[in-house]
């Protein structure tokens, strides 16, 4: 659902977090459309830049503005247009077995469809390619952290610094540590979806056969008769004898 701008009235100042409860920075901007949806979002990252974020990726839950990942949100919109083209096929098979419609119009679909899934394909390859890279990424991410882990341990044990030093550099880095494992699993969940659905979408299916408009559907058999009956009500038996 996007999100119109009277749901970020008072929101210029607060602090914007990912999906994932990581700190991005602050909301210093918003652009909206003549019909009151976010464009996008305008956000000072530590006091360094500011990053333009898509109306598309925003979100308001409990309060906090919160923002999707790129590679989440492709992939999610990828996903849904998979499944969509698999129902479509089924959809136009279904009906080319009915046999009510002209096989120009059913072909017609076909190619039509052939055509959006080519394109479709294209588009699954490259979020593939997306989420596979930003699992990477937090992998690298993630050694990092448990490098500075360690090093900030090792300082602690040595008596090199007090405890509440130690203390609040832990707190930091045990909240990181769980954002990165938190999205890691996400992208491996999202990145399975998106290999099945994409197989589903693109695996070669029963084509039903089609009847040109001049072919009509066959009649339906004549419904049997009852047998003759007497008078009586009985049922009529005919004998008839060899001469």
């Amino acid at each position: 659902m996007p999100l119109k701008i009277t749901e970020l009235y008072s929101a210029p100042g607060s602090t914007v977090h990912d999906i994932y409860e990581r700190n991005i920075g602050i909301l210093v901007g918003v652009a909206s459309d003549v019909n009151g949806y976010v464009k996008y979002i305008e956000v000072k990252v530590a006091d360094r830049q500011v990053e333009r974020v898509e109306g598309e990726r925003v979100a308001i839950e409990d309060g906090k503005i919160l923002v999707i990942p790129e590679w989440k949100h492709e992939a999610l919109k990828v996903i849904e247009a998979l499944e969509r083209a698999y129902k479509r096929r089924r959809a136009i098979e279904n009906i080319a077995r009915e046999g009510d419609i002209p096989a120009e119009i059913i072909e017609g679909m076909r190619r039509q469809l052939s055509e959006d899934i080519k394109v479709l394909k294209q588009r699954a390859l490259k979020v593939k390619d997306l989420v596979k890279r930003r699992i990477s990424e937090v992998e690298a991410e993630s050694l990092k952290v448990a490098g500075a882990i360690a090093n900030i341990q090792m300082l602690y044990f040595s008596g090199e610094i007090r405890e509440s030093s130690f203390t609040a550099s832990m707190n930091h880095l045990k909240r990181l540590r769980e954002s990165l494992s938190a999205e890691k699993k996400d992208a491996k969940q999202i990145l399975e979806k998106l290999e099945k659905t994409f197989e589903a979408a693109t695996a070669p299916i029963e084509q039903a056969p089609l009847r040109s408009h001049h072919q009509q559907k066959p009649a339906p058999p004549p419904p049997a008769k009852a047998p003759a009956k007497s008078d009586g009500g009985e049922e009529l038996i005919v004998q008839i004898e060899e001469a």
